[in-house]
């Protein structure tokens, strides 16, 4: 064999052995730089795969209207309607991609005008339209009968015949109500009835009849519709998503032609396919930035923990260059056995980083993503795993040349002396922590949106920064311990001269403080995410599910109130749009507590229940309904009337007079229907034949019911002198002179009101100086500017965001009746109302506008959200590298506490205190690993919150991100870890304990 494939060999053999004697030392290594290879491939790949599902998702919950295509077809010379069809149906099918689905035919036919009142009749046919319609009575089967639109059905009944153009006498055969969904007939509008306008004619909805009578009717009026709706395979990609929008918008002009002159005209007019993916690539960048802080932290948190294992294992190899030295090895050939060991396993991680890699990701995007979602290995992925790999290189490089420097005696003597670098290693640990300190001032007073370099570094370099001066203090105050003397405990004492004499024993608190901070980074940041994407959700739907009503605000509320008399499941809310003025959503505050959604985070942890008290009015609205009005007064001569004037439930203020009274106490009544639905008693009047006399009003009743709250609650003043006492109550009656008019108390006091933070000039200062702003809303009725009061600035606000106001409806109410055009009436739903209230708004023609849970689904399928979640990855992976380094600190600390141990059994020190010193030295290096790296990521998250895009923050109506630090959750993260890690101590410490022997003092000295 010749002598360089003997060396060769050798060399070999050195390594396997090296490899085998420091096997977890080794093994260690390799899963470190593994990972760091393996997360420049998670990033990037589950970064990518979650924007395709989020924009698959986008695109699949799409209403089906939004993005479906649809053709109008016209006969030309065709006679052949079914022909005509078959036609349409294949040109329509060669025109579009594969990803459409099957052609969806409705035949129609019409207008014709009926003489006399020019109503415009249509007819339609489709061979399931009475499998998919809800439908009463039969369906028609012959010439004569047809289908009728409820709607349309007038003061006629299923069985009757009408005279309709161009059918003559038909049999209404059953009767049909307009689809509420797409999900069986696409366009619902095609089916609705259309009321005669100022330039319009009555639009009956279309007749339904056989697709023979159709065929008799004349080929020019056909206009069958041929719908294709988008099917989502999860194979789509953005190249065909831009297509299939270019094919949207080229189908609003595209005519297709077909035999015999007939065409099949394209619209897109409903498309909106192509904003879908305009909002999604918005958000690509967004999340792409979020992520990157993950993926960094990572990749640099190994290559640090991998320097050490290196260093570490550097120092193990000691005595083998040593020897090779004293054999007569040259330099370059101990390089070459210094290198080949470290470098072999940086060559084993770049396939098995990307195996790893490509198997996590896989297996997130199957636990998080759409199902079928297609994975990409983007070509960054490799450049990037290249210089990672490049840069594990050089990093084991520097450790073995740092060893490689020691002098021949120091390692043959196995004292570990200050090694010429170790300035140099002073220096660089200094220039860390001074970067450290500069990069979060960087940051202040700057508006700054997304991140650069130096803010991708904060969280590692803070880390790092943390670790390296805990390190150093935590050795210094064990030396400064150790010399103030033997009267300390002795299990303490051993610890403290533990640490300060052993810079082994201090290894662990560097890779500790690192994945503690990147996991109290991440853990914020997931936290502060999903607190966001919770306030954006309590902003869409403030409760479990939002109704729209049809009715007015005030009749909604009496809705509510007859439908859950006991305010437990139902709330009436009003969003309020006057030109000129702000957003302002009004609210049924008693019940907001009860039904409504409201984050703590709103309000300085103010509670709903809370808020329901910042806006409730002075004294409460007196409401009266029935058809019958009781009311008793105590009167000191005959002849007092008293008016009530009352808001009915439709908004119409009404007058209502009883009397006159008998002397003394009586009781008159009134028979009235303006408070049947109930209405609000906003003003009162005396009258009788002598003014000032005290008059007691009490017992005011509906139908026998007395009125809650009672008249005497109301806190009752004079309209004239705003600012006097109340009227008197004398026990459950209100006193009231004769001759005197009175209004409730929340009709002069300033209106309660909490403002959005991006109000705005919402309020305007008050015309005559006063402190209190005021509500101008004379642009939409020319009312008076109300006088308000703000009671608090929320960081957003139910239906209307945070450029809204809010208030009480019922105290608004009293002050300002707006246009009904202005106002859009909502009802809140609890979780779990009973099947008899949710009736009872459908009865009442409201309908569903949104759910809370689906609207946090929507969110929490967002790319921003599925790319977060890279954060609780990283922060995992981290804990991981961490306990990996307390492993490889024990093993490296092995031998040498081994002998300690063993020299103080000799002097006859218990193994006891033994094991309670290994845990004390345990609990101070922990202890401020886990301080080091708490502050480190609570730092590096307060700097970089602010300018991480964990949503859409531009729209006036969304919440913006607030950088909170739940401290609780991360003292929690880090006490847990802390704890894991002192067991894994704990079970180390008695280990070695245990086998401290005189014999191995022998050993050594052997």
């Amino acid at each position: 064999m010749s002598a360089g494939r003997a060396a060769l060999a050798g060399t070999v053999g050195a390594v396997l052995r090296g490899l085998r004697a420091r096997g977890l030392l080794s093994g260690v290594t390799l899963v470190m730089m593994v990972l760091a290879v393996a997360g420049t491939v998670v990033g990037p790949v589950l970064q990518q795969a979650a924007t395709t599902s989020y924009t698959l998702t986008r695109v699949d919950d799409a209403p089906d209207p939004q993005t479906a295509l649809t053709w109008t077809v016209s006969s030309g010379r065709q006679r052949d309607l079914d022909r005509l069809v078959d036609d349409a149906v294949a040109a329509t099918g060669e025109a579009v991609p594969d990803v459409y689905g099957d052609a969806e035919v409705t035949l129609f036919a019409g207008p014709f005008l009926r003489f006399g009142d020019g109503a415009q009749f249509t007819y339609l046919a489709r061979d399931d339209a009475c499998e998919i319609l809800e439908i009463e009575g039969g369906c028609p089967t012959g010439p004569g009968e047809v289908l009728v639109n409820e709607d349309d059905l007038g003061a006629a009944a299923i069985g009757d015949t009408l005279r309709v153009p161009r059918l003559g006498r038909v049999e209404i055969a059953g009767v049909y109500r307009t689809p509420t969904t797409a999900d069986d007939w696409l366009f619902t509008a095609r089916l609705t009835s259309r009321p005669a306008g100022v330039t319009s004619a009555y639009q009956p909805a279309p007749y339904v009849v056989t697709p023979e009578v159709l065929a008799g009717l004349p080929p020019r009026s056909w206009a069958p519709t041929v719908d294709r709706r988008l099917a989502v395979p999860p194979d789509l990609d953005d190249a065909t998503f831009d297509r299939l929008a270019s094919e949207a918008e080229r189908l609003a002009t595209l005519e297709l032609p077909l035999p015999r002159g007939a065409t099949a005209t394209g619209s897109a007019a409903t498309n909106t396919l192509g904003a879908v993916l305009v909002d999604v690539r918005a958000q690509r960048d967004a999340a792409a930035s979020a992520v990157a802080p993950a993926v960094v932290s990572l990749v640099l948190v190994a290559l640090a923990i991998i320097l050490r294992l290196q260093s570490a294992a550097a120092a193990l190899r000691g005595p083998e260059l040593a020897l090779a030295a004293l054999r007569g090895v040259g330099r370059r050939r101990a390089w070459a056995l210094g290198l080949a060991e470290p470098w072999l396993l940086v060559l084993l991680s770049l396939p098995l980083g990307l195996l790893a890699g490509w198997g996590i990701a896989t297996a997130l995007a199957r636990a998080w993503l759409r199902p079928g979602t297609p994975l990409v290995l983007p070509a960054a992925s490799l450049v990037a795993a290249a210089a990672v790999v490049v840069a594990i290189a050089l990093v084991t490089a520097l450790a073995v040349g740092q060893g490689m420097r020691e002098t021949l005696a120091a390692r043959l003597a196995g004292v570990r002396r200050p090694a010429r670098g170790a300035r140099t290693g002073l220096l660089v640990e200094l220039v860390v922590v001074a970067l450290a300190a500069v990069l979060p001032l960087t940051r202040l007073g700057t508006d700054q949106r997304g991140l650069g370099v130096a803010d991708l570094l904060l969280p590692v370099v803070t880390a790092v920064a943390a670790g390296l001066v805990v390190t150093r203090l935590v050795a210094v105050a064990a030396g400064w311990w150790t010399r103030r003397g033997p009267e300390r405990p002795l299990a303490v004492f051993v610890a403290a001269r533990a640490l300060a004499r052993r810079a082994q024993g201090t290894l662990v608190i560097l890779p500790v403080a690192a994945a503690i901070a990147v996991a109290v980074f991440a853990a914020g940041v997931d936290g502060v995410a999903a607190q966001w994407r919770g306030s954006v959700a309590a902003t869409q739907a403030p409760a479990a599910e939002v109704w729209d009503s049809p009715l007015g605000p005030d009749a909604t509320l009496q809705l509510t109130r007859r439908l859950d008399p006991d305010g437990e499941w139902l709330m009436t809310a009003a969003a309020l749009s006057v030109p000129g003025v702000g957003p302002i959503v009004l609210v049924d505050t008693p019940r907001l507590a009860r039904v409504g959604t409201w984050p703590a985070a709103w309000l300085d942890g103010a509670t709903a229940a809370d808020v329901a008290d910042l806006l409730a009015p002075p004294a409460p609205l007196v409401r009266l309904t029935g058809d019958e009005i009781a009311l008793t007064a105590d009167a000191p001569a005959a002849g007092v009337t008293v008016t009530l004037d009352v808001a009915t439930a439709d908004g119409r203020a009404q007058s209502l007079t009883l009397g006159p009274f008998a002397a003394g106490s009586s009781t008159q009544t009134l028979t009235s229907q303006y408070c049947a639905a109930g209405c609000d008693v906003l003003g009162l009047s005396v009258a009788g034949p002598d003014d000032g006399e005290p008059v007691a009003l009490s017992g005011l009743s509906g139908d026998g019911e007395p009125v809650t709250p009672a008249l005497a609650e109301g806190g009752w003043r004079d309209p004239d002198a705003p600012d006097a006492p109340a009227l008197d109550v004398d026990g459950d009656a209100l006193v009231a002179a004769s001759g005197q008019d009175a209004v409730p108390a929340l009709a002069l006091t300033a209106l309660p009101v909490i403002e959005g933070r991006g109000a705005g000039d919402t309020l305007t200062p008050a015309p005559d100086g006063s402190a209190d702003p005021v509500l101008d809303l004379g642009q939409g009725g020319g009312a008076e500017p109300l006088p308000v009061e703000v009671r608090g600035t929320a960081e957003s606000l139910p239906v209307v965001g945070p450029a809204g106001l809010m208030l009480d409806l019922t105290t608004f109410s009293t002050r300002y009746r707006a246009a009904p055009a202005l106002v859009e009436p909502l009802v809140l739903v609890r979780d779990g109302a009973p099947a008899a209230v949710r009736q009872g708004l459908v009865d009442s023609e409201a309908t569903l506008r949104a759910d809370a849970a689906t609207t946090r689904r929507v969110l929490d399928d967002s790319a921003y959200a599925q790319a977060l979640r890279l954060y609780l990855v990283v922060g995992a992976a981290l804990l991981l590298m961490a306990l990996g380094g307390l492993l490889v600190s024990t093993t490296v600390q092995l031998a040498a506490r081994r002998r300690d141990a063993a020299a103080l059994r000799v002097v006859g020190v218990p193994p006891r205190t033994l094991v309670a010193a290994s845990l004390w030295e345990s609990a101070v290096a922990l202890g401020a690993a886990v301080v080091a790296g708490t502050a480190a990521g609570a730092l590096a998250q307060a700097v970089l919150l602010p300018s991480l895009s964990l949503g859409v923050v531009d729209d006036a109506a969304t919440p913006r991100v607030l950088p909170d630090l739940d401290w609780p959750r991360l003292l929690v993260i880090a006490g847990a870890v802390a704890v894991v890690l002192l067991l894994v101590s704990l079970a180390s410490s008695v280990t070695t304990v245990r086998r401290a022997r005189g014999a191995t003092l022998r050993e050594d000295v052997g």
